[in-house]
C-alpha cells in the first residue's frame, strides 16, 4: 500500500431482521450492477479459498506444487466415477471445487437468499426443546458478504486497462489464472468468473466464483490494502442474537435444504430438521 493511501475497513452493517436484510439488498440493487453474495457461518472468517488455508503450506512455491498434486490425483482417480470425460483443466477445477477438494476458487452466489441461507445454516449452534418448541443458541456472529464483481475486476486488472465485466474461462484476461499456471506468472489479485454449470447444485445455488492469483491475501484484506473502490465490497454482520429469528424467516420463505441442494442429500437434511433431529 502506498504511503499516500488512506487505509479503511470494509464497510459493515448489522440488520436486525430478515426484512432489514431484504431492504438492504434492494437498496444496493437499485444503485449497482450485478451483485454477488457469500455467506459465512462465522463473521471472523476471511475471504480466502480452501487451497490457501493449508495449515503449513503458505509459500507460493509450496501452494503451486500442492495445486498440481491435487489436480493430478483427482484426474487420475476420478475416472471410474465420472459419467463424462472432463473437457480440460478448467472443467477439472470446477468439478474439484464441487466435491470439496481444495482449489483457488471461492464460491459466491448471484442470489442474496442463498448467501443468507449459507450464513445462517452453517453457523454453529446448540438447541433444546422448551415446551415443545425448539430454542436455538448460536455461538458466534455470522456474515453475508456483498460484492460488486464488475467494479472489483476493473480494479484488480487495472494495469491491463481492463474495462469489461465478469470473466469466462475462455477470456484472454484469465490466461494467467488458468489451472497449473506457475504462481509467479499469475496476476496478483482474485477476479470474478462464471464457471461451468456442471451440476444441479451450482444451477440451484446460482453459483459464481472468484479465482485467486499469486496473492494469498484474503479479499477483505486486499480491499483495504489495495484501495479497491469503496462500494465494491460490504460485510453484513448477523449478530448471534438475531440469528434464530432470521433462520426461521428464511426457512419459512422457502429457502430450505432441498431447494439449495436439489438431491437426496438435501432432501434428507430437510427431513431430519423437520423431525427435530438436527440437535
Amino acid at each position: 500500500m502506498s504511503s499516500n493511501t488512506k487505509a479503511r475497513a470494509v464497510p459493515e452493517v448489522c440488520p436486525k431482521s430478515f426484512q432489514d436484510f431484504v431492504k438492504l439488498v434492494e437498496r444496493r440493487q437499485q444503485t449497482a450492477g450485478p451483485l454477488w453474495f457469500r455467506g459465512a457461518g462465522k463473521a471472523a472468517y476471511k475471504l480466502l479459498p480452501t487451497l490457501y488455508r493449508h495449515r503449513s503450506k503458505q509459500a507460493v512455491d509450496a501452494l503451486e506444487l500442492l495445486e498440481r498434486n491435487l489436480m493430478m490425483r483427482f484426474q487420475q482417480r476420478s475416472i471410474p466415477f465420472m459419467t463424462r470425460a472432463l473437457a480440460d483443466n478448467w472443467d477439472s477445477l470446477f468439478f474439484m471445487q464441487h466435491y470439496g477438494i481444495p482449489t483457488r476458487l471461492l464460491d459466491w452466489t448471484e442470489n442474496p437468499f442463498i448467501g443468507l441461507y449459507f450464513a445462517i445454516m452453517s453457523s454453529p449452534f446448540s438447541g433444546k426443546l422448551v415446551g415443545g418448541n425448539a430454542v436455538l443458541s448460536f455461538s458466534s456472529d455470522a456474515a453475508v458478504w456483498i460484492l460488486d464483481p464488475i467494479a472489483w475486476n476493473r480494479h484488480a486488472l487495472r494495469l491491463q486497462r481492463f474495462d469489461r465485466g465478469i470473466l469466462m474461462p475462455s477470456d484472454e484476461a484469465l490466461q494467467s489464472y488458468k489451472p497449473l499456471t506457475r504462481f509467479p506468472d499469475m496476476n496478483v489479485h482474485p477476479v470474478a468468473i462464471y464457471g461451468a454449470h456442471n451440476s444441479p447444485r451450482i444451477v440451484a445455488q446460482r453459483g459464481s466464483f472468484m479465482i485467486f492469483g499469486q496473492s494469498t491475501q484474503g479479499m477483505d484484506d486486499a480491499y483495504v490494502q489495495e484501495s479497491f473502490p469503496a462500494s465494491c465490497l460490504q460485510k453484513v454482520i448477523l449478530t448471534r442474537d438475531v440469528l434464530p429469528a432470521i433462520r426461521t424467516s428464511i426457512l419459512r420463505n422457502g429457502i430450505t435444504e432441498s431447494v439449495v441442494f436439489p438431491d437426496l442429500d438435501g432432501l434428507s437434511r430437510e427431513i431430519k430438521r423437520d423431525f427435530e433431529f438436527e440437535y
